[in-house]
């Protein structure tokens, strides 16, 4: 006979099923709970997914600039070596106003620093850049180089003393550069002609002149004619070491002197009753020379390093005296003589400070701009 199963098997057997659902159930649970799970981890990802492309964006933003810095960069105008090259000549000229010998100058040295730089230009475009930088109209500078070549012209191809002496005259009408008192090719023409036009040059060129500047000329060989400038005032000039000053005798208004070229030979000028103040080189035969001037006040001189100044005490009329005495040491003979010379307390004494022995002088000074001054007031 079939026995039945006890209440405790039943009930065991019944939780059996039971427990089995609720396993099953919990896996379910678990199972539904992973997608949500992934569906959650999912969406930070999914930010970071759209945030990328944005950063991506952003950065891209700089990027996109260059190709317009690139275009920026590429329409920057290119130097022009013929403006380049008027303007360095300009900066040598010194800022000068544009009178015809300004011009004519600017010109040349503009094709001549050109040909010394390898630069190849003809007259046409050198006019329009040296107008350009001279702020002048390239008609008004092509006018003025034009008519200097025909006064060349005129002047090469005169056939007699008449015709030359005229070119001459046309060709000084210009003041030159820096107060010159003619344009530097006519000065030049006229120092070239003076061996064989001077009397009758210096009756055309110099009568009632009372400022002469000449030095442009270059060396003068001979003054024979300098006699005409009788109301000079101011003499500038060049000559060769052994010209003869004897015709300056004859002018006996000058008043300032500036001499180039001669070491020597200035007795012939203690005739000059009115000449106060001398520009000169000397050697100590010269400065002696010197002394026998009447009233010689000022004097600027240049003397080799090897030249004594001992002379110089005997200008008893000397006010001011301005020295460069080359590089030369401060030995006593120079120490003791700068001393005397400034024991008189109105005379003042300007020495060329780079020459470097000035400073070693146990007087009292000042320092000027490149000069050291003893007796200042």
């Amino acid at each position: 006979m079939a026995t039945k199963p006890s209440t405790g098997k039943k009930t065991a057997a019944a939780k059996k099923p039971a427990t089995k659902r609720a396993t099953t159930q919990t896996a379910a649970k678990k199972t539904a709970k992973k997608p949500a799970a992934k569906k959650a981890a999912k969406k930070p990802a999914a930010k970071k997914a759209a945030k990328k492309p944005a950063a991506n964006k952003t950065a891209k933003k700089p990027a996109a600039k260059k190709p317009a810095a690139t275009k920026t960069a590429k329409k920057r105008p290119k130097v022009d070596p013929l403006r380049e090259l008027a303007w360095d000549v300009h900066c040598a000229f010194d800022a000068e106003d544009a009178t015809p010998a300004v011009q004519i100058e600017f010109v040349e040295g503009y094709l001549e620093t050109a040909k010394d730089r390898g630069i190849a230009v003809d007259l046409d475009a050198a006019l329009l850049y040296c107008a350009e930088v001279l702020d002048l109209e390239a008609s008004e500078l092509r006018a003025t180089c034009e008519g200097h070549a025909r006064k060349l012209a005129t002047l090469r191809d005169a056939a007699s003393p008449a015709g030359e002496l005229d070119a001459l005259l046309a060709m000084c009408r210009d003041e030159g550069r820096h107060g010159e008192s003619f344009e530097e090719h006519g000065a030049r023409a006229v120092r070239d002609a003076w061996p064989r036009l001077g009397p009758e040059l210096g009756r055309r060129l110099f009568a009632g002149r009372q400022v002469l500047r000449l030095r442009n000329a270059g060396p003068f060989a001979t003054l024979a004619g300098f006699e005409a400038a009788r109301d000079v005032r101011w003499l500038e000039l060049h000559v060769t070491p052994d010209c003869d000053l004897t015709p300056l005798a004859s002018l006996t208004r000058l008043a300032t002197l500036r001499l180039v070229g001669k070491l020597d030979g200035f007795a012939v000028l203690a005739r000059l009753p009115k000449l106060t103040t001398l520009h000169t080189e000397a050697n100590a035969a010269g400065i002696a020379e010197l002394a026998s001037f009447p009233i010689l006040r000022v004097l600027d001189l240049v003397v080799a390093a090897d030249v004594s100044i001992a002379g110089l005490l005997d200008l008893q009329h000397l006010n001011f005296l301005t020295l460069q005495a080359g590089l030369r040491s401060l030995d006593d003979v120079t120490a003791a003589t700068i001393a005397a010379l400034a024991r008189k307390k109105s005379r003042l004494l300007r020495l060329a400070e780079h020459e470097g022995w000035p400073l070693q002088l146990t007087l009292p000074y000042r320092r000027t701009p490149g000069y050291v001054d003893l007796n200042f007031r």
